[in-house]
């Protein structure tokens, strides 16, 4: 799963990130929300965090530039799940 935000004729300003162990190749100056958006988690659900060089988690704010840098690893999660079957469904 390989994700592109820069133009191909632009390929000095790639960063290598990961995101949730998984491996990206984005342009610098990518939102939180856009970080959120390459696993598919809608910008209104997600909490964006980057991995400090202590190895504490830091948040990032959804509209702002994400902290890029290479080798630089976020944790995206869902702020709620929703899940299970209505109780007027089971049996």
């Amino acid at each position: 799963m390989d994700s592109t935000s820069a133009p191909a004729g632009d390929m000095a300003a790639i960063v290598e990130i990961r995101v949730n162990r998984r491996p990206f190749s984005v342009a610098p100056g990518l939102t939180g929300s856009g970080i959120a958006a390459l696993l598919g988690v809608p910008a209104d659900n997600a909490v964006v965090e980057v991995q400090a060089a202590d190895g504490t988690l830091v948040a990032c704010a959804l509209d702002d530039p994400a902290p890029i840098a290479p080798h630089a690893e976020f944790l995206v999660t869902r702020q709620y799940v929703m899940g299970g079957a209505p109780a007027a469904d089971a049996p």
